[in-house]
């Protein structure tokens, strides 16, 4: 186990850091790529077996949401309804991908990245490091490990972003689940092993969530917290999310130096607040 503190702070039972650095580990080229037609073929096949489950959820988790705030059970399926046409629209996986081509001329794979970087450290002897790899020769690896992080997050993904859709509330009621997923993070990270993180936000689009490398944390209280972390589309830096009790029993504030918020991107990156998240867990650790 390759454990060092954090600069200016000593190794203790409540701050841990990886010797993972994200401008020697993480990759030097931002998570953004064109769509080719083996792009296009390659995510319909996989997404296929997963755009059923995942309309499934997102209608039932809609339902519940929508019976709650519209008021009665025939609102709440519409809502429903409206969920699971957001997370599967076109008439499942091949209508999605292609719809998703036409509405953005780039995309990501930053859960594929993450893995792939997790996946690198540390270091063999003598093994190029993950910042001098470039893009094209590693297209097909990290789509096929973005398929993996879907297939362990995805319904994940959608509960909780139906959830903190819901809420409307800055200071989401998710302390309890914070507080599983930080323990979560610390057990990684102290078995040596960085924590691939998802990352919740309260964004229209379905899409607009996120992973990231967990590779850092100090520990305040339990639902305090600073989670240093690698993210995709940042090559070289550190950023952070930072989690906060609130003053309200059960309610937590997670902030992030990761952009977020409508002028982020074209829409909303992650959240439609700045530097505002609604909750993380642990994709694998």
């Amino acid at each position: 186990m390759r454990l060092s503190p954090i600069p200016g702070m000593s190794l203790s039972p409540h701050t841990v850091r990886l010797d993972f650095d994200p401008a020697r580990d993480g990759f030097s080229f931002p998570n953004r790529f064109s769509w080719t037609d083996e792009d296009l073929a390659t995510l319909g096949a996989r997404v296929r077996p997963l755009s059923a489950a995942s309309v499934a959820l997102a209608t039932t988790v809609g339902g519940v949401l929508g019976g709650r705030l519209l008021g009665g059970k025939g609102r709440g399926a519409v809502a429903g309804l409206a969920a699971g046409a957001a997370l599967g629209w076109g008439g499942g996986a091949d209508g999605l991908v292609r719809t998703l081509a036409r509405r953005w001329k780039t995309f990501g794979l930053c859960g594929g990245m993450a893995l792939a970087a997790i996946e690198r450290w540390p270091r063999r002897e003598g093994a190029v490091p993950t910042a001098d790899l470039q893009q094209d020769p590693l297209r097909a690896l990290l789509r096929r490990r973005q398929e993996t992080t879907l297939r362990a997050s995805l319904p994940r993904f959608a509960g909780w972003w139906l959830r903190a859709r819901a809420e409307r509330d800055p200071d989401g009621p998710f302390a309890s689940a914070l507080r599983r997923e930080l323990d979560r993070v610390v057990e990684t990270l102290r078995a040596g092993r960085p924590a691939l993180v998802g990352l919740i936000g309260d964004a229209p689009d379905p899409f607009s969530l996120h992973q990231v490398v967990a590779f850092g944390l100090e520990r305040r209280g339990p639902v305090d917290a600073t989670v240093r972390v690698y993210d995709p589309n940042a090559p070289g830096q550190t950023r952070t999310v930072t989690a906060a009790a609130s003053a309200r029993p059960g309610h937590t504030a997670v902030s992030t130096t990761l952009p977020t918020g409508r002028r982020a991107s074209g829409g909303a990156h992650i959240s439609t607040r700045p530097n505002h998240l609604a909750h993380f867990f642990v994709v694998q650790g």
